[in-house]
């Protein structure tokens, strides 16, 4: 049988040689093999026919702990509940996080799809937490995705309305005023 799988591929002439029969044999038994490597490999690729081999494999890199003698149906329900946990990077889902963890409009998003660039801007009253965004979305964003998170710093545009004596009362240095959280400072100087 295993001769065939060889000789299949030879013209009949050629495949009737003594030699030819000798030699199927042997690569007919190599060509089993692959042929059963390549099913192997194939349901590997899935979660729900993968062997043991091939969740251990996944597993490991999802950083997963499995003890030797853990069943392998249940570490075929671990990995998939894990797989299942992680919810895949979408713009709107990043909205629906940054509305959670900033709060809503305390943030810009801007996508250019044609340069595979997105950016956040954060309010400087959301500061504290641009490094947490940056780490957190690191790690869902696809990696092709250039990804920065920006402050929307003051600018003359912003701070023009105040006169310098407001400014100079308030005790910010100019290196400061770019940084400081001035929402707060600039309500209060409309009350007036």
């Amino acid at each position: 049988m295993t001769a065939q799988r060889y000789l299949q591929y030879l013209p009949d002439f050629v495949a009737e040689y003594a030699e030819f029969q000798k030699l199927g044999e042997i690569e007919g038994g190599i060509l089993e093999e692959e042929a059963c490597a390549k099913q192997e490999m194939e349901q590997d690729q899935w979660i729900l026919t993968s062997s043991r081999k091939g969740l251990l494999r996944r597993a490991t890199m999802m950083g997963l702990f499995v003890s030797e003698t853990e069943d392998t149906e249940i570490l075929r329900e671990r990995v998939l509940s894990y797989w299942n946990s992680r919810r895949p990077y979408t713009f709107f889902m990043m909205q629906e996080w940054l509305d959670t963890f900033c709060g809503p409009g305390n943030y810009q998003i801007k996508l250019d799809y044609g340069a595979y660039h997105l950016t956040v801007v954060l309010e400087l009253g959301q500061k504290e937490k641009q490094e947490q965004v940056l780490a957190y979305w690191r790690t869902l964003i696809p990696a092709n995705l250039v990804f920065e998170v920006l402050l929307n710093t003051n600018t003359h545009g912003k701070v023009g309305t105040l006169t310098h004596g407001q400014l100079k009362d308030s005790g910010w240095t100019y290196g400061e005023i770019p940084f400081a959280d001035l929402s707060g400072y600039m309500e209060a100087v409309e009350c007036i």
